[in-house]
Parts: structure tokens; C-alpha cells; sequence
């Protein structure tokens, strides 16, 4: 993996009037943004923060993003057009698999009936490929020009609270907080001042005018996927929306799709698929017996596939299923730990700072000034490592490579990762 040369940055001297303003160090700015000191330093330097501490540096100053120089990668809603995209949705790989096809084309049939359903809701169990899905349904309705632009935002497991990260059990998203969101991605970065429900009467006026598709990714609570899809009906106006969950949607406005496990023929092409993709892989051509032994221990869930295909470059097949057999507890617990203690320190390093600090996803530039690895090139041995193992997913934004991992991923660093840790007696 080769990293783009860029040109050298034009020092930020906004975001360092704004902090001398208030007669912050550098050092106090970063424990307010929970970064360092060398970040914050990079910042001013013309590095862009990542899109989780632009909006923290934004709304701890109470300016926009023009205002504090943070003009690369953020425009007015009414120039963005069709490029308007939620920088908290993950762009998923997507497998046109013939099950799944049947899913998308019969969705969007639906989004571009004039009277159809206001919300889609997609759910299923996590790893089932929910986010893939509704991304790949989004990019299509752009693509017809169903609508202006896609906004939305992702639930988190980390909630602010008091001006406090505190750890939520579940993935939640607070009815607030989607409305700053998508106030900050239309450009009306002074509607999360107001009230909630002047707010909503703004955003609403909005979506009348205008006809955006709102993404709303990863609810994990029945109460909260309920509770947020019924504030959408009377948000919506013109506009549409589609909410993934792990817990059913019922709303007299919503056509719901239960998302299962791949059914074995779409499993295999999916096999095949993500294989061909890697490029060079020892089970390319593989028999057919190997990969059918590969869907049956996992039950056709796409993520656990992917994770099991990746260990297969580097560990014998037959063992890693056999062992899959025998597992007690939680499938992808067991895989996530065999992946884990396959990892060099520099990636385990690199994995545990995306999972704990990184909401969103995160720049080179950004793990490159956080000491994780002891040079660049050590740093690209680690991500290369990680993406092998199917453990990071990569994706492009503004010509800038940006790194995340999927849900389960997070879960099992902050939860099953000090378990492992305990066991072991490092903790």
C-alpha cells in the first residue's frame, strides 16, 4: 500500500487565533478535544482534523468550518449537490450477489414511487451486511437523482454526556443529536444552538425545499430504532429516509426488510468474490467442498466470511474451521481473538486506537502524529497487516485515504479485548 504524496500544507492560522483568543496552550486545547498536543500543533500546521474533531473543534468554539479554516473539505450544501455524503456511514463494499439484488432492486422501486414509504428500515443481526446494503441502495437513488444528497449519521457505543464520553452498551443515537448532525452537513451550523424543537421546525422547512435522502446507520435498541423513526415521519416532508437496526422497525410509514444470513449459492459467489478482490489468495480455486465447509461454520454471515477467508492466507484452513467447531460462546468473539493474537504489535497498537478514540474514521496524517508506530514505514506494515485480516476497511475522501472498522470490530476492542487481556493477567 502506497501513501500519496501531498503538498504541503497552509499553516491554520484561524484555528490558532481562535485558541490564542481564549489564552488556551496547545496542550489545554487537546485534553479539551481529547487529542494531543503534537495533534493539536499538526492542526495549525494545516493538517485537517479528522471529521470527528472538526466537528468537535467546531463546536467547542462555536464557529464553522470556514471559520476555523477548515475549508478543503467542507462546502455549502446547495454546491455539494449529489457528492453530499455523511461523513459517519462507512462507503461499505458492496457484492452484487443475486439474493441481495433482489433486496436492492425492490427497495428502490419503492424509493421512487412518489407514494411509496417515507422510511426503509433494514434490520437484521450485526455482520449480516446491513450497512453494505443501505449504501449500496443510496448510491443507486443518487445515481437515478431520487435526490439532492445523502445525510445522516451513524449510532455510537461513546454518548456525550455533560461534556463527558461516557460507554454505552449499545449502539444509540439521541433524536438531538441527528439534528445537529444534519444541520452541520446541510451547512447551518447555527441551528444546533437553538432548541430542539425550533431545530426540528428549521430542518423540517428544509426538507421540504429540498428532497435529501437521510442515512441513519447501526441502531441496536428496539426503543431507540422505535422511538428515532417515529420523530422521521414528521421531519421527512419530500425527502426519504432509510434506518439499518438489529431490531425490527414497525411504523404504518415504513416497509421494512429483515436482512438474513446468505443463503448457500450467494454465499459462494460471495466467497469467490471477496477472494478475487485480495488478489493472489491460496483458496482462489479452492474445490467447492472447502468453501461450503467455510459457510456452514459460519452460518453465511458475510462479515464472519470475510474474516475467516483473510485468516485462511495465513493459517491452515482445516485447523482454523476445526477450531471454529469447537468454539464455545460467541462466533466472532473466537475469530476476532485468533486474528488478534496473529497481529504484529504496531497493528494491535493501530487497531486499539481506531477502536477507543476514533468515531468515525481517521486520516494518515492522524495516526502517523499519535507515536503508534516508530516511522511511516512501520505504520504501513500495520495497516496493511490489518486490512489483510479484514480487521480495517479503507476508503477514499477528497483524494485522502481514511481508515475504519466495522461495529463488531469496536465491540471487541473495548469489550472482549480487556477480557482477553484479564485472562492473561495483563490487566
Amino acid at each position: 500500500m502506497q501513501k500519496k504524496k501531498t503538498p504541503d500544507p497552509i499553516p491554520n492560522k484561524r484555528l490558532r487565533e481562535q485558541r490564542e483568543l481564549r489564552g488556551w496552550t496547545q496542550e489545554q486545547l487537546a485534553e479539551k478535544v481529547e487529542a494531543s498536543a503534537v495533534t493539536v500543533s499538526r492542526w495549525e500546521s494545516g493538517i485537517l482534523p479528522s471529521l470527528y474533531h472538526r466537528r468537535k473543534l467546531c463546536e467547542l468554539f462555536g464557529k464553522s468550518p470556514q471559520e476555523l479554516g477548515f475549508i478543503r473539505e467542507e462546502s455549502n450544501a446547495s454546491s455539494l449537490g449529489t457528492l453530499l455524503w455523511p461523513p459517519t456511514i462507512p462507503d461499505e463494499a458492496y457484492y452484487p450477489l443475486p439474493g441481495r439484488e433482489q433486496d436492492v432492486n425492490l427497495l428502490l422501486m419503492a424509493m421512487q414511487d412518489a407514494q411509496g414509504p417515507l422510511c426503509i428500515a433494514i434490520d437484521g443481526l450485526g455482520g449480516v451486511g446491513k450497512t453494505s446494503l443501505a449504501v449500496e441502495l443510496a448510491r443507486r437513488a443518487l445515481r437515478q437523482q431520487l435526490f439532492e444528497g445523502v445525510i445522516g449519521e451513524s449510532a455510537q457505543q461513546e454518548l456525550f454526556t455533560g461534556g463527558e464520553i461516557i460507554q454505552a452498551r449499545e449502539a444509540v443515537l439521541d433524536f438531538d443529536h441527528l439534528l445537529d448532525a444534519l444541520a452541520r452537513q446541510l451547512g447551518r451550523w447555527e441551528l444546533p444552538m437553538l432548541k430542539e424543537e425550533e431545530k426540528r421546525l428549521n430542518l423540517a422547512r428544509l426538507l421540504r425545499q429540498h428532497r435529501y435522502l437521510i442515512l441513519v446507520d447501526n441502531l441496536e435498541t428496539a426503543e431507540n430504532a422505535a422511538a428515532l423513526v417515529a420523530h422521521l415521519r414528521g421531519l421527512l416532508g419530500t425527502s426519504r429516509a432509510i434506518v439499518t437496526s438489529r431490531q425490527q422497525v414497525r411504523h404504518d410509514f415504513v416497509q421494512a426488510l429483515s436482512l438474513k444470513e446468505l443463503d448457500l449459492e450467494d454465499a459462494l459467489l460471495f466467497l469467490r468474490t471477496d477472494m478475487q478482490r485480495r488478489g493472489g489468495h491460496p483458496l482462489l480455486h479452492a474445490s467447492e467442498e472447502k468453501l461450503v465447509d467455510i459457510y456452514r461454520v459460519t452460518g453465511g454471515a458475510p462479515l464472519a466470511m470475510k474474516l475467516v477467508i483473510a485468516q485462511a492466507r495465513f493459517l491452515d484452513l482445516d485447523l482454523v474451521l476445526k477450531q471454529l467447531r469447537q468454539a464455545s460462546g460467541n462466533l466472532y468473539t473466537y475469530i476476532f481473538r485468533r486474528s488478534w493474537q496473529q497481529l504484529a504489535a504496531p497493528a494491535q497498537r493501530v487497531l486499539i486506537y481506531i477502536g477507543r478514540t476514533v468515531m468515525t474514521t481517521v486520516s494518515w496524517e492522524e495516526l502517523a502524529s499519535v507515536g503508534i508506530a516508530e516511522d511511516e514505514e512501520q505504520l504501513l506494515a500495520a495497516i496493511d497487516q490489518l486490512v489483510a485480516y479484514s480487521l480495517l476497511d479503507v476508503a477514499s475522501a477528497a483524494e485522502q485515504q481514511r481508515y475504519g472498522i466495522h461495529q463488531l470490530t469496536r465491540q471487541f476492542v473495548n469489550g472482549e479485548l480487556p477480557k482477553l487481556w484479564q485472562e492473561q493477567g495483563l490487566s
